[in-house]
């Protein structure tokens, strides 16, 4: 079984999609292909970062206490149930800015209720 994209988000300076990948022994990993640019040169730096789950990714994800205000483009039908509870703990209002908020909060919706032809993601190989 090829890698199978699994979870896709960005923000103004990076972004990245995270992989469930088989192993041998019958388990999967997940393989986060991710970028960050640099806002000064412009530069662009792609890093592979390797998580045992997908406990351990959404781990790493929301130590950014603002995890939600970036964009995302895809969660697995898996997770979808997940990432929905995990959106009603958050605080919105960070930002004061309703559009904002409002708009964020519209992109979530349509990627978790998204019947799988809105985005196909990165090809998976």
């Amino acid at each position: 079984m090829p890698k199978e994209l699994y979870f896709d988000i960005s923000s103004e300076d990076s972004g990245g999609s995270l992989y469930r990948v088989p192993e041998g022994n019958g388990g999967v990993a997940y393989l986060y292909n991710y970028s960050i640019s640099d806002p000064v040169s412009g530069e662009v730096t792609v890093f592979d970062k390797w998580y045992v789950s997908w406990e351990a990714f959404w781990k790493a994800l929301t130590e950014d206490p603002e995890w939600y205000y970036r964009h995302p483009l895809f969660v697995h039908p898996e997770q979808r149930e997940f990432v929905r509870e995990a959106l009603k703990r958050v605080n919105w209002g960070v930002h004061p800015e309703k559009k904002w908020q409002e708009s964020h909060q519209r992109q979530w919706k349509k990627v978790l209720e998204d019947p799988g032809a809105y985005y196909r993601g990165p090809q998976a190989s």
